[in-house]
């Protein structure tokens, strides 16, 4: 039996910030973001640790005994917004509707009624649980109370028992409170120590026991005299914080536990007002929560359900996983089921009416855990659910384990792929019929390794998501399931014991997970109609969702089957090399510091960098002076450390993150390197990569350049083909800009930067320095990112007056390059978006906000987007072009790479000469503009010598 005690002021800013970016309202445009969200979160919350007993627990209005010891506790606190305000009533209503008890009392904090109920809950419940994601909490865990912090949307809950406090601290809970009074909370307006962070903080109270022994002697305590003279000079501060901090779990209360076991809001008053809302969704959820805990929920289903989640005999009556597949949804108008034999998938197949679009699923396993049932080049198909029509689904298990784990051996497993590929492959290849998928190229992935190619038209729900509005917070399958249909889907946590950390499906009951299964396609099937009817009234992002991003998918899903080869005999020479350079410049780098610390720590560094050298610092974090990349290069003329330091971690990334990391995703059967090619990450339409993020390695630098060399054809009778856009973004602006001299430089060819040189300085190109030529090549890309006056004279080493002067003469050079900055930040304000050629759109909700940083950061946005949006489009229609050629001339070239404006295709010898025309024409021809587009095409024996 267990008690969980929700922080219901917390989870209320938790529901109203969860639908900010698209508000929920009911049938009568009343707002109900926050009663779905709470609701949700509650019943989630119940789905998942089926507690025995549960309230909520709020704050009320007015001062606090807190507010009596110090009259500016929380008065840095801004206002709730009035729109969020305005929905409290509805759910205090929901909840009394419901039956859930509210506590809440005048003069306390909901803190301290929460610590209050779990210490009188003792010889109530076994354990007690606060839902909550304040850290003030832990200080009132021991060994049978705990904290339940709710993750970020779509993550699990993370459970925080004492163990982990002890781990995460090195201090018993009760300890923290000392440990906070020295930090402070900057949220709540305490003070704490001025420049002690929690890390400090807690080393501090480790090594001298307690705040009160540590205060008592500063004089004998190992201090710096920075921290010696912080505590002294704020003792009185310090020991205020530590009372405000203090949770009081003696407050007087009354508690009928009865009142307090857990119900769900199935009762009549509930549901009509849940219907009054438009929240049928939540209603059915509740419903559905209560089956699977053995009750459906209906007629008369307040006693019953409100005993689901406590009865024993209630959560064993009828609640086998046949009897929850057979019954889920019906009140939802769903129904899913389990094809668990040849004839009953063959009849479902035969019954798909001709030519209707198919929605496919996958579920899959690792080979050795969850980490290879995400890379879709390992992972084993577990099964395939399917939907052809809205509120039906089935599902098919591929993969079943039998019998339990003996002490020395692993239980079978066995596929019933011998039997299902046959049934489903003609259906999934018909070249007719729309495939949906959510994600589809992984989807693709999997069922063609085992047989099941796709073919015909397709439809990604969550590539459409993204066309539709590329700053989405959330393109996962269950979030736009909320968003855009008002479903809540079953979390994949539901499906395995509370606090288990093993994550296989294959140990799930197939009931259970068919349930969970069906239900993704049912819902990809859904979104498919949503997306699609909103298209149709947007003609620019359809087509370009049609012509681009859906073909592109599968051009995508060729080259990461394609792979790429790494040589593991160079990746053990990198290793080595760099381990050997990482050394040599950890000996400089202590050097330079005057003494060895470790160079991993940011602690340690910044103390050396401020405190021993007397560097001065450019910026504070919660937890001290920041040693982030940006300070470091601010800091790099003041002193050689800050450089070395730099450089360290530079080669140390690219030693984790390739070197190393490379050897690792080699696949054991092909031998091969296979990337994932990622469409809707980067809010430009960028492509992105994973496993491994080809994308980051430095272009310029040696060391990245030695990376690249590891990468070779697959076998000697091969080369590599690099062709690459030269200039694209700089091309675009000319011809976006109109600016005629900007296009006539392009037109003439040549050295572009040193045409722009000429120009702003009234001399000949042969009289161009390479200072002049540098400062101009660094306005020419830094103007497509709003580099300033101050960011050029950094990078140039001038004076700022002079790299303005240097700006002015560009943009008096180039005037419709300046105008066209002009037009597109106009624009933005305009329409709160901007747009690339192909019609490709970028909200930017920033572009009027009140913060000077946000605003001038969309501004860049809005001149950046169209161009970079643009050439990442140019490149997306090359590479379709170029795919489509080799094929139709039945080439043996493979396309491996796309990275940046740069295409690597690995070919015979004997098809060079086709395949750099091929490349070059396919490329420079993938859209028309005002300036020639011009592609250098390169060949070698690796990526390094291809590059050029």
């Amino acid at each position: 039996m267990s008690l969980i005690l929700v922080d219901g002021s917390a989870l209320i800013y938790r529901a109203y910030y969860a639908f900010a970016s698209r508000p929920l309202t009911g049938p009568s445009g009343e707002a109900t973001s926050v009663v779905f969200g709470f609701l949700n979160s509650i019943l989630r919350l119940i789905e998942s640790r089926r507690p025995t007993h549960l309230a909520v627990v709020m704050d009320m209005k007015g001062p606090t005994f807190r507010n009596e010891i110090y009259s500016d506790y929380k008065a840095t606190r801004k206002p709730m917004p009035e729109d969020m305000a305005a929905q409290l009533p509805r759910l205090r209503e929901m909840l009394k509707a419901w039956g859930v008890p509210v506590f809440e009392q005048q003069r306390y904090e909901a803190d301290d009624l929460m610590a209050t109920m779990a210490r009188l809950s003792e010889g109530v419940v076994e354990r007690a649980w606060f839902y909550t994601g304040d850290k003030d909490f832990q200080q009132c865990i021991d060994e049978r109370v705990g904290m339940l912090k709710p993750g970020r949307r779509g993550e699990e809950l993370t459970e925080v028992d004492i163990e982990a406090v002890r781990r995460d601290w090195g201090l018993e809970p009760r300890d923290l409170i000392d440990v906070f009074a020295l930090s402070g909370d900057a949220s709540d307006n305490i003070p704490g120590a001025p420049g002690i962070g929690p890390k400090t903080a807690a080393k501090l109270i480790r090594e001298n026991g307690s705040l009160d022994e540590l205060l008592a002697d500063l004089d004998g305590a190992d201090l710096t005299p920075r921290v010696r003279n912080i505590l002294e000079q704020n003792r009185e501060q310090i020991l205020l914080s530590r009372r405000l901090f203090t949770i009081e779990d003696h407050v007087q209360m009354d508690i009928d536990w009865d009142e307090v076991r857990t119900i769900l809001p199935v009762r009549p008053e509930a549901a009509d007002l849940l219907e009054e809302l438009g929240l049928r969704r939540a209603l059915t959820l509740a419903r559905r929560v209560a089956k699977l805990y053995g009750d459906g929920g209906g007629d008369g289903g307040e006693d019953a359900a409100s005993r689901a989640v406590d009865d024993p005999a209630l959560r064993e009556k009828g609640a086998t996983a046949e009897a929850a597949v057979a019954d889920a949804g019906g009140d939802d108008d769903r129904n899913y089921r389990i094809l668990n034999d040849k004839k009953s998938l063959h009849d479902w197949v035969e019954a798909v009416p001709e030519g209707a679009a198919l929605a496919v699923d996958t579920e899959t396993t690792g080979l050795d855990g969850a980490a290879e049932a995400l890379r879709p080049d390992l992972a084993r198909l577990a099964g395939v659910s399917l939907a052809w029509r809205p509120g039906e689904a089935v599902y098919v298990p591929a993969l079943r384990r039998e019998g339990e784990a003996e002490l020395f051996s692993s239980p079978a497993e066995h596929s019933d792929l011998q039997w299902i590929a046959p049934e489903l492959a003609p259906l999934l290849a018909d070249p007719g019929r729309m495939k949906i998928g959510h994600n589809l190229k992984f989807d693709q992935w999997i069922l063609t390794r085992h047989g099941m190619p796709l073919a015909g038209p397709r439809f990604d729900t969550m590539v459409a998501a993204y066309v539709l509005n590329p700053s989405r917070p959330s393109l996962k399958l269950d979030d736009l399931a909320q968003t855009v249909l008002g479903e809540t889907m079953i979390p994949f946590a539901a499906l395995f014991p509370a606090g288990s950390r093993e994550k296989d499906v294959l140990t799930v009951d197939p009931g259970k997970l068919g349930i969970y299964a069906a239900e993704d396609a049912d819902m990809t099937l859904r979104l498919q109609g949503a997306f699609a009817a909103e298209l149709a009234d947007l003609p620019e992002l359809d087509r370009l969702l049609r012509e681009v991003e859906m073909p592109l998918q599968e051009v995508l899903f060729r080259m990461e089957r394609n792979g790429i080869r790494v040589d593991p005999e160079v990746l053990a020479e990198l290793q080595e090399r760099f381990a050997k350079q990482l050394a040599d410049l950890e000996i400089r780098i202590h050097e330079a510091a005057g003494g060895s610390f470790n160079v991993q720590s940011p602690k340690q560094l910044s103390a050396i960098l401020f405190d021993r050298l007397g560097l001065k610092p450019v910026k504070k974090t919660a937890t001290g002076w920041s040693t982030d990349e940006s300070v470091l290069t601010a800091l790099r003329d003041a002193h050689p450390l800050p450089g070395m330091m730099l450089e360290h971690r530079g080669l140390a990334k690219l030693q984790n993150t390739y070197v190393l990391a490379l050897k690792e995703l080699i696949n054991p059967r092909t031998g091969l390197i296979h990337t994932s090619f990622n469409q809707a990450v980067a809010a430009t339409g960028r492509l992105s990569s994973s496993d491994p993020n080809l994308q980051n390695i430095p272009i310029r630098s040696e060391a990245g350049r030695l990376i690249r060399g590891a990468f070779v054809p697959r076998g000697p009778d091969r080369v590599f083909v690099s062709a690459d856009y030269s200039q694209v973004e700089l091309r675009l602006l000319a011809h976006l800009s109109g600016d005629e001299k900007l296009r006539e430089t392009f037109r003439r060819g040549g050295d572009v930067h040193r045409r722009t040189a000429a120009l702003i300085n009234s001399v000949d190109e042969e009289a161009v320095t390479p200072a002049m030529r540098s400062r101009a090549k660094a306005v020419n890309f830094g103007v497509v990112y709003g580099m300033g006056a101050t960011a050029l004279a950094r990078q140039e080493g001038m004076p700022r007056r002079e790299a303005q002067a240097f700006i002015d003469r560009y943009f008096q050079t180039y005037p419709r390059v300046k105008e066209f900055i002009e037009r597109m930040v106009a624009e933005a304000r305009a329409e709160g978006e901007v747009r690339t050629m192909l019609g490709r759109r970028r909200p930017l909700p920033d572009i009027h906000s009140g913060n000077g940083r946000l605003r001038s950061n969309a501004e860049r946005m809005a001149v950046n987007t169209p161009i970079q949006g643009t050439a990442a489009d140019i490149a997306k229609l090359a590479m379709i072009a170029v795919d489509a050629e080799l094929r139709r001339r039945g080439l043996k070239t493979l396309i491996l790479l796309q990275v940046h404006d740069e295409l690597l295709l690995e070919a015979p010898p004997e098809e060079l000469a086709e395949v750099e025309s091929l490349v070059r024409e396919g490329m420079e021809g993938a859209v028309e503009l005002s300036v020639p587009l011009t592609v250098d095409v390169h060949t070698g024996a690796d990526w390094a010598a291809a590059h050029g």
